[in-house]
């Protein structure tokens, strides 16, 4: 029989699970708006304006706190179904990743978003994906 023993360590309870996902939540919210800021003052056209602007705060805030219930309830559920729930998290994580990318290069140039608003995106997504699946699956904790 063989033993893994890994450095993560998993929420053990719900409570756990809701500390770690606000605690990813928060690092996600700062990493992004520092990048948003970033954007602001190196002056990239982004392209995207008015009211259906991606880029806009309110969007990103809410889209960010989504993600981290989603993140939460997907970790439950495969913690309470299967017997690698860590394993699994990491593998939807990255499908579900993947998936997010998809209205970045498809839909985004419809709301008049440039390429290098596209990339800034995809950037976003990343800042908010790593630190809120590093958080859920305990490889961080504060």
């Amino acid at each position: 029989m063989q033993v893994t023993t890994s450095r993560a360590v998993a929420p053990a309870t719900a409570g756990d699970l809701a500390r770690q996902t606000a605690f990813g939540v928060l690092t996600a919210l700062v990493l992004v708006f520092a990048a948003r800021l970033a954007i602001e003052l190196l002056n990239v056209n982004v392209g995207a304006t008015g009211a259906m602007n991606p880029f806009a705060a309110a969007p990103i805030l809410g889209s960010v706190v989504v993600a981290g219930i989603a993140a939460a309830v997907a970790y439950a559920a495969l913690d309470r179904f299967t017997a690698r729930p860590t394993r699994n998290f990491v593998a939807l994580a990255a499908v579900v990743f993947a998936g997010m990318l998809v209205p970045v290069v498809i839909f985004a140039p419809s709301l008049g978003v440039t390429v290098a608003g596209q990339v800034v995106l995809a950037v976003f997504r990343a800042l908010v994906a790593v630190p809120l699946a590093a958080f859920v699956v305990g490889a961080v904790r504060l």
